[in-house]
């Protein structure tokens, strides 16, 4: 009997062993094996396909000096003298006046502060490629994120962000976080292409078929935007990109959507907005 009940604990031990990584990450967070310049130098996280990393043993790695405090408010880390800010509950972060974009959140994995890689990405200048339970990255890029109170004034042309503060808030102020971010990343792409004029101005003010944007024609363009505006103006300057590269979007429920239908690719819906590129 007592054989029976061995053998028995070792088939389900093996079994438990053999899961399929997808199925083991039901269960929580999934141990992954970080490796920089091709030595194994991290510990990482794997929650539901997103890999979580902790700052701090990033910053010990680096010699970056790291003084954190969290509590239910959220955490506060200060890396080399510059605040960086994780508010719970909130999409948005801050770090030396710069803003990154978190809808994922924050996670205390092993009584660490876990954040998304693509935060420790940005925070740090490094970029990881994962393959099942490892990850892979190098130092050759290695820089703390760089702000300032003025970042966005000093490094973005003033009109580039007056405008598209505005776009943003009288096409999509009532839209999640990241519908809004959707909306800039259309004048975005549309910058870049030749079809529409070369500038983030041009673009939201073009008239050259027709008025391309609602609020344009009714004057509403110039109303003043709010600060979550800005905030998601400045994080499509930063890079941040939900909708890939759809030039077009509408609400379908508005109004009629049958051109864009026909004509177009639809990419994802965010929100009231289906985009299409």
């Amino acid at each position: 009997m007592l054989r029976r009940l061995l053998s028995l604990a070792l088939v389900l031990l093996f079994l438990g062993c053999a899961l399929p990584a997808g199925e083991a990450a039901q269960d929580g967070p999934s141990p992954v094996r970080v490796y920089v310049d091709g030595l194994l130098r991290l510990r990482g996280y794997d929650c539901g396909g997103t890999l979580y990393l902790s700052a701090e043993d990033v910053c010990a790695l680096f010699s970056v000096r790291c003084e954190a405090a969290c509590d239910d408010s959220g955490c506060m880390l200060h890396l080399d003298g510059r605040a960086f800010s994780a508010p719970a509950g909130s999409e948005v972060y801050t770090m030396d006046g710069r803003y990154l974009f978190c809808p994922e959140g924050y996670r205390e994995i092993e009584g660490r502060v876990c954040f998304p890689a693509d935060v420790i990405e940005r925070l740090f200048g490094l970029s990881f490629a994962m393959d099942g339970r490892r990850a892979d990255t190098d130092t050759s890029r290695f820089q703390l994120m760089q702000g300032g109170p003025d970042y966005y004034t000093v490094h973005f042309h003033a009109d580039d962000l007056f405008w598209l503060s505005r776009i943003l808030y009288a096409e999509a102020h009532w839209e999640p976080l990241e519908g809004m971010i959707g909306v800039g990343n259309v004048v975005l792409n549309r910058v870049a292409s030749d079809a529409f004029p070369a500038t983030i101005m041009g673009v939201v003010l073009d008239r050259e078929h027709r008025i391309q944007f609602t609020p344009v024609e009714t004057g509403e363009v110039v109303a003043e935007p709010d600060e979550r505006a800005v905030i998601a103006a400045c994080l499509v300057l930063e890079g941040y990109n939900t909708v890939g590269d759809s030039l077009y979007f509408v609400n379908p429920d508005s109004g009629d959507a049958s051109w864009f239908q026909q004509k177009l690719t639809p990419t994802v819906r965010i929100g009231n907005h289906q985009f299409y590129s």
